[in-house]
């Protein structure tokens, strides 16, 4: 070393950041399931005040990222916001601001961040789509089903089959995956749905499991503070069986 260069210090182990970040698919999908429950569970906060003083604290938060994204977009040069968005990650937090652009070029070449890419037509590698972030949608009905009643919701995500039995709410995909049609125009058994496609189809609408083997998909359900009927995606389904 020169006597005019300036000497230069090594960081000491707890002066190094730790890396964050760089989760898998399936650990993103879970932090994302946890992030929604969190936030669902603010809605139960029994204390008015403090329940409007976190959404007023979040709506800030939201405030601030939204208007730096927005601005930090604005210096992307031309092709690199359709780029970047192929990182899952990043795709969900641009959509969650309104930043995802309209089309995406269909053959442009992609970065395979997490290791999921797959081949378009094109040859070209790509990487899948991320799963919509967990959310809750409400379920487009005039009132909520009584017992016995079922209910085809047409939901943005798709058909989903709403039934109440003893008091409880079930929902789940509504097109029987033996008949490959719908399950819609069955009949309610206690726990069971017949499909009507026909009379050895059953499934539990506890967890969708059907006789035979093969299961639908189901989807938490709750009530919101208005007394809609809010079906859940994208995150943890837990099934309402009862303890032996």
């Amino acid at each position: 070393m020169s006597a005019t260069e300036p000497e230069q210090s090594v960081p000491s182990d707890d002066q190094v950041q730790a890396l964050v970040g760089y989760r898998t698919n399936e650990e993103w999908q879970a932090l994302l399931a946890q992030s929604a429950a969190l936030l669902a569970a603010l809605d139960d906060i029994d204390d008015e005040e403090v329940r409007r003083n976190v959404f007023a604290t979040l709506q800030t938060v939201d405030a601030v990222h939204r208007e730096a994204l927005h601005r930090l977009v604005r210096l992307f040069k031309e092709g690199v916001l359709e780029q970047v968005i192929t990182d899952p990650a990043i795709h969900t937090l641009m959509g969650m601001y309104d930043l995802l652009p309209e089309k995406a070029p269909a053959c442009q070449k992609v970065w395979d961040f997490l290791g999921d890419a797959e081949q378009d037509v094109s040859g070209a590698a790509t990487v899948a789509a991320p799963e919509e972030p967990p959310h809750w949608s409400p379920a487009p009905i005039d009132r909520a089903p009584e017992d016995g009643d079922a209910m085809l919701c047409q939901m943005e995500e798709g058909k989903v089959l709403l039934v109440c039995a003893e008091g409880q709410h079930y929902a789940f995909d509504a097109a029987c995956i033996h008949h490959d049609d719908a399950v819609a125009g069955g009949r309610l058994a206690g726990f069971s749905w017949i499909c009507p496609g026909g009379p050895g189809c059953v499934y539990d609408i506890r967890n969708g499991q059907r006789l035979g083997g093969g299961s639908l998909v189901c989807y938490p359900v709750k009530l919101d503070e208005a007394g809609r009927i809010l079906i859940g995606f994208g995150m943890p389904f837990e099934p309402k069986l009862p303890a032996f």
